[in-house]
């Protein structure tokens, strides 16, 4: 996200107002009226923010300092006169519902960034903390905010009722694969529906491809958005760093095994395992 603020004339967006729940209930089998509200939903608060945001002279000042925004779109900008061309927006857990996406958006295209899922876990335990016990005891959290009673905690909605003991005794880090398991099923479900796979509007990257060749990788992302890979993104992609790649293997060995039997499928699936 950092490298594509370079782009001209486009909004990165990440954590905006649509609340990530949504993405979750998206997920589930409901009406169509309901599914069509949630769509809607979307598409609004995206328009919200893209009336409001082109010509902000305070985000100006912080794209100008970071050195995202050429003197010509800065200009336009302190005279209210900038034009967005596109807008990027990152939602980790559209990934529970890349077919709510798909339809809410028709005129979208979607990078479909997918990474190791033992180094996705280990960063969000580092990181966020995530599916602890004391977590699980509320619905009140990204990862969990749909789900069913079970012991003296809220169970995930994305955990079959037949795996809730394996569930409650795994560790947040395997739980954190495990969530990573089911978003990853829900995308290549989706994402391999051949009228999707024909549509044109699903790109596919592998993160690891992504920070060992930048350059090669970065340009394809640029292109499919529509832009020109032009000095000022070569630059940022330049600084791709490979450091956060196998940091998962700093684990508990029998964290990782109960991990990877937990994931075995997805990961042999992407080639992170035999």
């Amino acid at each position: 996200m950092e490298c594509l603020e370079a782009l001209p004339y486009t909004e990165c967006v990440s954590g905006i107002s649509f609340p990530v729940p949504m993405a979750h209930l998206a997920a589930q089998q409901l009406p169509e009226q309901t599914m069509h509200c949630l769509e809607y939903g979307l598409r609004s608060t995206l328009n919200v923010y893209l009336d409001a945001i082109p010509n902000s002279r305070f985000k100006a000042f912080h794209r100008l300092a970071a050195g995202f925004l050429g003197v010509s779109e800065a200009k336009k900008i302190f005279q209210r006169q900038r034009k967005i061309q596109n807008l990027i927006y990152k939602e980790p857990f559209f990934s529970f519902s890349p077919n709510f996406l798909y339809r809410a958006l028709p005129d979208c295209k979607i990078i479909y960034l997918y990474r190791d899922g033992r180094d996705c876990a280990n960063s969000l335990v580092k990181s966020y903390d995530v599916l602890t016990n004391e977590k699980l005891k509320t619905l009140n959290t990204s990862e969990s905010a749909l789900g069913y009673p079970c012991q003296d905690f809220w169970i995930p909605w994305w955990v079959a009722v037949d795996q809730v003991d394996n569930f409650i005794e795994a560790s947040p880090y395997v739980r954190s694969i495990w969530m990573w398991r089911e978003m990853v099923r829900c995308c290549e479900s989706f994402f391999s529906q051949t009228n999707v796979v024909t549509s044109g509007r699903i790109l596919k990257i592998k993160y690891e491809d992504l920070v060992y060749e930048p350059m090669v990788f970065g340009e394809k992302i640029v292109n499919y958005i529509g832009a020109d890979f032009d000095n000022r993104l070569q630059k940022c992609f330049k600084q791709a760093s490979t450091k956060s790649i196998g940091k998962y293997k700093k684990r508990d060995t029998i964290d990782i095994k109960s991990a990877e039997r937990v994931a075995h499928r997805e990961l042999s699936s992407y080639g992170y395992i035999a």
